[in-house]
């Protein structure tokens, strides 16, 4: 590094720590709406006469939500994190005074909802590029523990209110994260105004991935032969751009690159059970224990509250042990607590609940470490690129999970019978499909034993 690009990466590091807590509170109260309108959405299309549409205040903001995260890591590698986060910001606040001023309109509010967690999610993109390419390794592991500690504070909150903000006017809660507005001239001030000197965004390869991405989250949502065929389609499309344009915004060297293909690839195992690990422990609790939805509500508050004190000590955990060493360890924690749970099904709700603070923290603590990997299997130039990739990829492996997931559970030749004298029904679901999701963490594990030398790559700064 010569001495002016290290006065350069200084003066942006400096800036980058000023900005970082504002946009983790930004990117906090976004993740927080989103599980706020995840239980309410049924009670707003009641009051506005939709009914049957009620769930797309749900599903169309969790589609735009995985699309965005690949299309704002990418832009960050052209664009100044400046201007990203005025563009989202301005997203945000136009999207929280236009639902709550047509609150009346199902259709206004369906918009609002889709355009506010676009707006959101740009801090959340911007804080993960900017730790990853303006601070030093140590400083990087502790921000991206952090970020995950964070979601997970969020989404025990948006579960531990869920009685109380049935009993509010829900059209305020589009208020909530325009609290943001108070951030705007720090971040306006701090956020480093840094674009790749000379690049020429590639509209149309970022528009061909991102209609695929989109297609692809679309499916999982509303699966469709046709949505197949067009995702193959764009798939295709995309493929022939690469290698054909003079300039992709994915070149060869970013998809033949090993490294970070083997990391994506553990990746996509380890988190491919996500979304599942709320389900199963609500069915659990109203199916084989009879317990009132409060009582199963405060439960995932506790879970998800040790998985954010297990977040924000991942960074200190990865300086201290190392990235693999941090990997092995949050792996072994899920195939524990997988199979403990598979084991002890029938031992009291108490036991299941300790458990699932054990395998959801393992799934939380292993975020920091994938990324800050990743993030050093790549160029500098390409982190953007590379963290919307792990984003894309982190949605779309959970929402596959929980697809394969639903399957099994209402399959009849789930619930015949378990390991261990599990007798029939829902129990012998719950068990086996805990036993599904062990065997995939140990998959995963022994791929990671496979690619470890990827994974212990440092990027010199």
């Amino acid at each position: 590094m010569t001495e002016e690009a290290a006065v350069e990466f200084e003066e942006n590091r400096a800036k980058t720590k000023k900005a970082l807590p504002a946009l983790l509170v930004v990117f906090m109260l976004g993740a927080l709406m989103i599980q706020a309108f995840n239980l309410v959405f049924q009670n707003i299309g009641d009051a506005l006469g939709m009914s049957s549409s009620a769930s797309l205040i749900s599903t169309l903001p969790g589609i735009v939500l995985g699309v965005v995260c690949m299309l704002y890591g990418t832009l960050c590698d052209f664009i100044s994190p400046k201007r990203m986060t005025i563009f989202g910001m301005a997203a945000l606040l136009a999207g929280s005074l236009v639902g709550f001023l047509g609150s009346f309109n199902f259709w206004i509010v369906l918009v609002s909802r889709m355009v506010q967690v676009a707006g959101a999610q740009v801090a959340g993109s911007v804080f993960l590029v900017m730790a990853v390419k303006y601070l030093n390794d140590k400083e990087k592991a502790f921000y991206l523990g952090l970020y995950n500690a964070v979601y997970c504070v969020a989404a025990a909150i948006g579960v531990l209110a869920g009685g109380i903000i049935s009993s509010f006017d829900w059209k305020y809660l589009f208020l909530v994260p325009a609290l943001s507005v108070v951030f705007v001239p720090l971040l306006i001030r701090n956020t480093p105004d840094v674009g790749e000197r000379g690049e020429r965004i590639d509209g149309i390869g970022i528009a061909l991935f991102a209609v695929f991405a989109g297609l692809i989250a679309v499916y999982f949502s509303f699966p469709g032969f046709g949505l197949i065929v067009a995702a193959v389609l764009f798939a295709i499309l995309f493929v022939l751009w690469i290698w054909k344009s003079k300039n992709p915004f994915l070149g060869r060297s970013f998809v033949t690159n090993g490294a970070f293909m083997s990391i994506l690839l553990v990746q996509f195992l380890f988190v491919f059970f996500n979304y599942a690990c709320v389900p199963i422990y609500n069915v659990i609790g109203t199916q084989i224990y009879r317990m009132p939805l409060t009582v199963i509500s405060m439960c995932l508050a506790l879970v998800y509250a040790i998985s954010a004190v297990l977040g924000s000590l991942s960074g200190p955990l990865i300086n201290r042990m190392g990235r693999m060493r941090t990997i092995i360890v949050s792996a072994l924690m899920m195939i524990v607590g997988f199979a403990g749970s598979a084991l002890l099904i029938g031992k009291g709700f108490a036991v299941l609940t300790v458990l699932a603070c054990v395998f959801v923290g393992g799934t939380t603590l292993i975020y920091a470490p994938i990324y800050d990997a990743a993030s050093d299997a790549l160029p500098v130039e390409e982190n953007g690129r590379g963290i919307g990739i792990l984003d894309l990829m982190l949605n779309t492996s959970a929402s596959i999970g929980i697809a394969v997931y639903s399957s099994l559970m209402a399959s009849a030749s789930t619930a015949r019978g378990s390991l261990f004298g599990v007798g029939s029904g829902v129990s012998a679901q719950a068990a086996n499909m805990f036993w599904i999701m062990c065997g995939i963490a140990i998959v995963a594990l022994i791929l990671l034993l496979v690619f470890r030398r990827n994974f212990t790559i440092t990027r010199e700064r």
